[in-house]
């Protein structure tokens, strides 16, 4: 089962991935056509959902269609869009559920700075940082989407500041590796940001893997470089 998941996902996923939103919703009707000419069976996972789905709105390798068809293959019984401030995906993700018969729930993700409160210094449910916490919000409202993604439009500007001081930083670290990265031609169209999804800082880091391994490939090259050159640790587990 798991061995057809992976074909079927290499099969499909330039169709349900697709850059335009209602061409995506378009080949999950015909994909979910062949499937059932072809009789496919679908895993059925009785009292599994999975309601904290990020999509390509943040950052995943999925968009909310894709999301949703591997919902569906995998016999959940309820999915739920759970992006990084954004809540931009939330209508396909609606219509693709209902086009494959599946629930769907609607949410949204951010950070929340607990600095000043009595859990200052504390890990709360975040691994990477002390006093700040990871917050959600579930079961946002059909009517309510485009208030919350207003309300969110200020902290996706601002985090945009952080990511291009991320960058400029990035860049006086690799300039004596003779590598650099450029926002706009390398991070940006690696996201949803037009669409109105959010740049993360694992899209900077995807660009920057990408110029890594465009120069080095891929194995030892890539990890001598990484060891000798940038004089990063490698873990053993990696």
């Amino acid at each position: 089962m798991v061995v057809e998941m992976e074909r079927e996902i290499i099969k499909y996923r330039g169709l349900l991935n697709d850059r335009e939103p209602e061409k995506r919703l378009d080949n999950l009707r015909s994909v979910l056509e062949e499937e059932k000419a072809e009789q496919l069976p679908r895993k059925q996972m009785d009292y599994y959902i999975n309601n904290h789905i990020h999509t390509t709105f943040s950052f995943s390798y999925y968009t909310p269609t894709m999301s949703i068809w591997m919902a569906f293959r995998s016999g959940l019984q309820t999915a739920g869009i759970m992006d990084h401030d954004t809540i931009s995906g939330a209508r396909e993700f609606m219509m693709a559920g209902e086009i494959a018969g599946v629930p769907t729930t609607k949410g949204v993700e951010c950070r929340a700075d607990f600095s000043k409160t009595l859990l200052e210094g504390r890990r709360i449910n975040n691994p990477d940082q002390r006093s700040v916490a990871y917050i959600v919000i579930h079961g946002v409202s059909d009517n309510q989407i485009d208030r919350i993604n207003s309300f969110f439009a200020p902290y996706r500007e601002e985090r945009n500041k952080r990511n291009l001081l991320m960058v400029q930083r990035l860049n006086e670290i690799l300039e004596p590796v003779s590598l650099s990265l450029d926002f706009d031609l390398d991070v940006l169209p690696l996201s949803y940001a037009l669409q109105g999804g959010t740049i993360t800082e694992r899209h900077i880091l995807f660009a920057l893997a990408r110029k890594i391994m465009a120069k080095f490939s891929k194995g030892r090259e890539v990890i001598e470089f990484l060891q000798h050159k940038l004089k990063m640790e490698i873990s053993k587990k990696n």
